[in-house]
């Protein structure tokens, strides 16, 4: 009378299983290390590029808070403010980078609604100017369909500008 494995066969398939997926998992592991090393491939956390919304909506309501618009931890950790200055919605579009560009991380700028100005997190007598001036800024614009649309991809303090991988820049402030 032939004999049965029944349980024994299922343990060996289930031990060859793990083996060859943990093998496979390893194996994997190697691949996308040694590529990540050599730079051919490259890894990005959230969007470098976002649209925010409707450039009228957003406007009105910057104008009727009398304060930018706070996003916490968009893309790499950056909390901005987006910011429009002039009547325009169309122009005037722009994004700060909300951590005080002398002070730690931790140090988020803060928005002082009476003073219009900017407000260093762990230096309160250090200001900033409404249009983001001496502070890390970033192109913001609106498309065709009318969205404002923010470029986290590079940007300058002091000049008001972003600049591009090529190495040019665009005006930030006019939008």
């Amino acid at each position: 009378m032939p004999v049965s494995e029944g349980p024994t066969l299922d343990l060996r398939r289930t031990i060859v299983y793990v083996v060859v997926s943990l093998a496979l998992g390893v194996g994997l592991l190697f691949v996308v290390v040694t590529l990540a090393g050599s730079g051919d491939v490259q890894f990005k956390l959230g969007d470098e590029v976002f649209e925010v919304g409707d450039a009228e909506t957003f406007a009105q309501r910057i104008a009727d808070d009398r304060a930018p618009l706070p996003f916490s931890s968009l893309s790499r950790n950056r909390p901005i403010y987006l910011q429009h200055i002039g009547d325009d919605p169309e122009t005037g579009w722009f994004a700060v980078d909300a951590r005080s560009p002398s002070a730690p991380a931790e140090c988020v700028l803060e928005w002082d609604v009476d003073a219009q100005v900017f407000v260093d997190g762990c230096d309160a007598t250090a200001t900033f100017p409404p249009d983001g001036e001496g502070l890390l800024r970033y192109t913001a614009t609106v498309d065709a369909d009318g969205v404002v649309v923010v470029d986290l991809n590079a940007g300058d303090s002091d000049t008001g500008t972003a600049t591009d991988d090529t190495g040019g820049s665009s005006d930030t402030a006019a939008g």
